[in-house]
Order: C-alpha cells, then sequence, then structure tokens
C-alpha cells in the first residue's frame, strides 16, 4: 500500500524525514502519469507499507537495540553460558599502555 495523491513538495519532505513504519526502509516517490499527483511507497518488495514513521525514531530504536544486544551478549559472555560468545579477556593497565608502545 502507498501513500498516494501528494503534492511532489509533500512528497519529498516524507521522502526525506520519514521512513516505512512495517519494516524501517527508506520511502521514494513514484509520479503518476494520469493525474500528475505524487505517492510515496516502501522501497522493499512485498512490503505491505502500512504507513510511515519519523527517520529519528527509526535512528533511535536502532541504536537502543544495538545497546540490548551488546548488553546481553557481554552478559552471556561473562557467565559462559553460550558458547559462541567469547568470554571477555581482562587485562591489567599496564598491559594495555605496554600494547600501545607507552
Amino acid at each position: 500500500m502507498s501513500i498516494c495523491n501528494l503534492d511532489p513538495a509533500e512528497a519529498g519532505r516524507i521522502v526525506r524525514h520519514r521512513r516505512c513504519s512495517d519494516c524501517w526502509e527508506t520511502l521514494v516517490p513514484y509520479n503518476e502519469p494520469n493525474t500528475g499527483a505524487v505517492s510515496v511507497s516502501c522501497v522493499t518488495p512485498g512490503c505491505p507499507c502500512r504507513g510511515h514513521v519519523a527517520a529519528e525514531y527509526v535512528t533511535k530504536a536502532l541504536a537502543e537495540s544495538r545497546a540490548k544486544r551488546w548488553e546481553a551478549e557481554h552478559a552471556l559472555g561473562e557467565s559462559g553460558a553460550v558458547e559462541w560468545i567469547p568470554k571477555p579477556v581482562r587485562r591489567a593497565a599496564q598491559a594495555v599502555l605496554a600494547e600501545l608502545g607507552y
């Protein structure tokens, strides 16, 4: 589904500042040859594109997701509960400085 019958300037603003609400990918404008209006749709094939969200929301949500993933991997690595997550290596400050050449 696309957002239809838009003014070209409004479509440009939506494409620059919004993302698909379903897959968070970028939106692209399509010119309607018969009416001259512009429709905005998602770039992902098969995505229903039921709406749009602010690009800032997507950026913030992805950053929070990365932080949560890092915390989970760190906790699981510390505990050794998951064998494919390596345990963190503890080194003294002097060893780190020596590796850096100080």
